[in-house]
């Protein structure tokens, strides 16, 4: 079946609101030509600069061409996300204010934070997910195993340390996951960011860490890395040799980073699904996925319901194993 782009159908929609006298009868927010009729305000709950900022910018310009209106970011950083979620979260309910919304905003922060006034379960509704990317267990060329179980086994009789960018970040808890899957103890050493932790780590100052595979990709490959296994279900296009964590040691490990588009809960249908289809769009444009992989990121096209799943099932896993592992943060 030929499918109809949004800009295509928004045209149609126009010349039947026009032709009122047909009588066909159009959902409200279209016949009256209400949604979007200005600017939409996506408000990312982290500093300009950094890989949520840098996503929601590129989706941002795609989405306003789709819609005909712009789509303008509005950063709001602090307490790890919390300050900007909860201010969309509070936001009419009329599809002009969206959370650009990710991993750590929705399913780690809220349950780190013990004052989060939003829950991710209850609070948003899912449009999709723009980019999602597993991580990769890395160390220094210099360690002495070569592969995941040797790694392990190492790591049982040798004291070794993995660095992470800051306590309760995405890395930080991925650590601790694999510590309670392996029973292995790794002191685990914070930084203000992954890349100060890649620096020391690409001189050997510190033994592994977990990052964003897109991240430590090009030191892999170029040997100054060792790669050890990746977080995801399969195994990571560029690299094919490399393990899955699971795969290895069994369970369900799983580590994703993901960011995405979300709206405050009873936002109304019919605007959720515009959004939707502008979102597709934009996720399946070439250009965007140039932009967004020149950007160190891995895009993906994820629907409304998968959205739902993971942001419900990435919330759950995180508060269980911040819960065990004894995570806190200021804040």
């Amino acid at each position: 079946m030929h499918k109809i782009s949004i800009t295509t159908r928004r045209r149609f929609l126009s010349v039947l609101g026009a032709a009122a006298a047909s009588q066909l009868v159009l959902p409200s927010v279209f016949a009256q030509g209400k949604f979007p009729s200005g600017p939409i305000t996506l408000v990312v709950p982290f500093a300009p600069g950094g890989p949520t900022d840098a996503s929601a910018r590129v989706i941002a310009r795609a989405m306003s061409v789709a819609l005909g209106q712009p789509v303008v970011v509005e950063n709001k950083p602090g307490a790890g996300g919390i300050l900007g979620t909860t201010q969309v979260a509070q936001s009419a309910a009329d599809g002009y204010t969206l959370l650009w919304g990710g991993t750590s905003s929705l399913a780690v922060a809220p349950a780190l934070y013990a004052n989060a006034k939003f829950s991710p379960e209850t609070s948003f509704v899912p449009i999709g997910l723009s980019t999602r990317g597993s991580m990769i267990l890395a160390g220094k060329a210099s360690l002495e195993p070569n592969n995941i179980r040797e790694l392990v086994a190492y790591a049982k009789n040798t004291p070794l340390d993995m660095g992470n960018g800051g306590n309760g970040t995405l890395a930080h808890l991925a650590s601790e996951y694999f510590k309670e899957l392996t029973g292995i103890q790794m002191l685990s050493i914070p930084y203000r960011g992954g890349a100060p932790a890649l620096i020391d780590l690409l001189g050997g100052v510190i033994d592994t860490v977990f990052d964003n595979t897109s991240f430590l990709a090009q030191h892999i490959q170029s040997g100054k890395l060792k790669a050890y296994a990746v977080t995801g279900r399969q195994r990571h296009k560029d690299f094919p040799d490399v393990p899955t964590v699971a795969e290895v040691f069994g369970g369900d490990f799983e580590v994703y980073s993901w960011f995405g588009l979300f709206a405050p809960q009873g936002t109304p249908e019919q605007a959720i699904s515009l959004l939707a289809e502008a979102m597709s769009e934009a996720n399946s444009d070439p250009a965007t996925q140039k932009t967004l992989t020149g950007a160190g990121l891995e895009p993906a096209n994820v629907s409304r319901a998968e959205a739902s799943k993971v942001v419900v099932g990435d919330y759950q896993k995180w508060s269980q194993i911040i819960d065990r592992a004894g995570v806190t943060v200021n804040g």
